[in-house]
């Protein structure tokens, strides 16, 4: 077998190695669509200052990708790090493939400068117990780190339940001094601050199992890399936030990305309330709104899919009482690379 960095350039082997990511994605998780060709080939040729992603194959000599590894390499911080996903070809597996990308991806991170690389696998809850993932993690230098589970709210959700969960937004402490806004990235320009502000807010907030973690930098410029890699993606994000009436700032958002692949299905990638706005139940406020924008826009949608650190105690309060369901279990793995 060799490990070698796949050419961005290669339409033909972006096509490989997204087939095999989408065959160990439909053998885990049956019914869900992870990440698609649109999303490797705009991975595999984003240029920017914030990050790259490099993409890296396990062949037979001269033959077919038996196993795939990408890695999210950030640029303006948290430079020592490396977040990466390893996926085998269900066909080929326990013949060592994923014990290369993984010493492949290490040689490549070291190569780089990282120190450490960081990975998050979710697995369904009836095989979490057993998992390969426990014992491979492990054998190859990986520590868990954070515990976490994957939620899914199964839509439409019941109108009832949707007036109950309103009446409770409405009775929140100061819920007057706020409103929600609604909108289709990218965000509109007036709002870039608050923007910036929240996503840094994000970067620190969320329990994360790198304790070295740092803040990220927002910036204009990162945002627009942001929206760039969102349309070559082809993928619709929708967004809410919560406005502070009297200052005009934003003081929550939340937003679901919907894959042209897979109009079923949408994820929640990020809810953030900023420190000086929390206790007024925003949280639950935008992401109700989301729910109402998905039944005039995205009425296909059948299923919201996200996750949580099992500490993190508030979002799972709001996911709760909204109904999300945990669908599985999951470990925040971290590998120190040795550097000479």
């Amino acid at each position: 077998m060799e490990v070698r960095l796949v050419d961005p350039s290669n339409d033909n082997e972006l096509a490989e190695w997204a087939a095999v990511l989408r065959a160990s994605d439909e053998d885990l998780w049956p019914g869900l669509t992870g990440f698609t060709l649109p999303d490797i080939r705009a991975f595999a040729r984003h240029r920017g200052r914030s990050k790259r992603f490099d993409l890296l194959a396990v062949r037979e000599l001269g033959g077919t990708i038996l196993g795939v590894g990408m890695m999210e390499l950030p640029l303006r911080d948290n430079v020592r790090s490396a977040e990466v996903t390893v996926a085998v070809h269900p066909a080929h597996r326990r013949r060592g493939v994923g014990t290369a990308i993984v010493e492949g991806m290490a040689e490549h991170g070291r190569a780089d400068g990282r120190t450490v690389l960081n990975s998050i696998v979710d697995v369904p809850l009836d095989c979490a117990a057993d998992h390969a993932s426990l014992s491979f993690a492990p054998k190859l230098g990986f520590e868990a780190m954070l515990a976490g589970n994957l939620r899914h709210l199964s839509l439409p959700m019941d109108g009832a339940r949707m007036h109950e969960l309103r009446a409770e937004v409405a009775r929140a402490r100061g819920a007057d001094d706020y409103r929600v806004l609604t909108f289709e990235a990218p965000w509109p320009a007036q709002y870039l601050d608050d923007q910036c502000a929240l996503f840094q807010c994000m970067s620190t907030d969320e329990p994360h199992g790198d304790q070295g973690h740092e803040a990220e930098i927002w910036d204009a410029e990162r945002v627009r890399e942001k929206e760039a890699l969102h349309a070559a993606r082809g993928a619709r994000f929708h967004v809410a936030v919560a406005q502070h009436i009297a200052s005009g700032r934003l003081a929550a958002c939340t937003e679901l990305l919907i894959a042209p692949d897979a109009p079923q299905q949408a994820w929640q990638m990020l809810t953030v309330v900023h420190p000086d706005h929390r206790g007024h139940r925003l949280g639950l406020a935008v992401k109700l709104a989301n729910i109402d924008v998905l039944a005039r826009k995205a009425p296909d949608v059948r299923v919201i899919v996200t996750g949580n650190a099992a500490v993190n105690a508030p979002m799972i309060a709001v996911n709760d009482i909204m109904g999300f369901e945990v669908a599985g279990e999951g470990q925040f793995w971290q590998k120190h690379l040795d550097v000479s």
